[in-house]
């Protein structure tokens, strides 16, 4: 990953036609201890099977275990998604996705927190309109209406930023934390300007969040 640094991915006509993923082998070593229990298990049922012969839910639970014995992961590829559904010049064709984000009490859940993660959310990388963001607040607080309407307007800013420069996590709070050098790998001058000013936007984002709680 590049901080700063444009991209240039070379996609030949037919990628797009490609699977969307593959199926990882796992090693035998791996799942043997399962297929012992999985044999005890069975052991097991069998007895019971020996009374209860006409038990449906053993008999579906037997069903289940033969799938287990030969278990499978899936690698996916993201970057081919984006070439199947939301090509360059084309109306996007991924789906929409609604986000629910529930708190109670702000003085148990940090406001910080819970604004934290709507930013996160808001700045995902999907198409700005397919992206919906709902915070469900049962204590019905004031600090975290007021918590929002800042999150709201800090929003403005960060999304663009996280879109610009593609980069992770995009949580602000864990982002600002991390220990990189940004000139290390020599990085755009005008990425490092942008990134401290974020930085100091996020700072007073964070004492104003902090001085509602205060003042609640």
């Amino acid at each position: 990953m590049a901080y700063g640094i444009e991209q240039i991915l070379i996609c030949r006509p037919d990628d797009a036609r490609q699977p969307m993923s593959r199926v990882v082998h796992i090693s035998s070593s791996h799942p043997t201890p399962y297929r012992v229990v999985i044999i005890l298990r069975l052991i097991i049922l069998g007895f019971f099977l020996q009374y209860r012969c006409t038990h449906p839910f053993a008999f579906s639970w037997l069903l289940d275990q033969f799938p287990k014995r030969y278990p499978v992961e899936y690698e996916t590829f993201l970057e081919r998604l984006a070439l199947r559904y939301d090509r360059e010049g084309e109306p996007s064709q991924l789906t929409p996705v609604d986000v629910f984000v529930s708190t109670v009490d702000p003085m148990n859940e940090p406001p910080l927190v819970t604004t934290n993660t709507v930013l996160s959310i808001l700045s995902m990388d999907y198409p700005v309109d397919k992206v919906s963001c709902y915070v469900s607040d049962d204590g019905a607080t004031m600090l975290t209406f007021e918590g929002l309407s800042e999150t709201v307007e800090f929003t403005k800013k960060w999304v663009p930023f996280c879109k610009k420069h593609n980069f992770v996590p995009r949580v602000p709070e864990f982002y600002f934390a991390q220990k990189i050098d940004y000139l290390k790998d020599k990085i755009q001058p005008s990425f490092v300007k942008e990134h401290r000013s974020m930085k100091r936007e996020y700072e007073e984002f964070k004492v104003r969040i902090n001085a509602l709680v205060a003042k609640a």
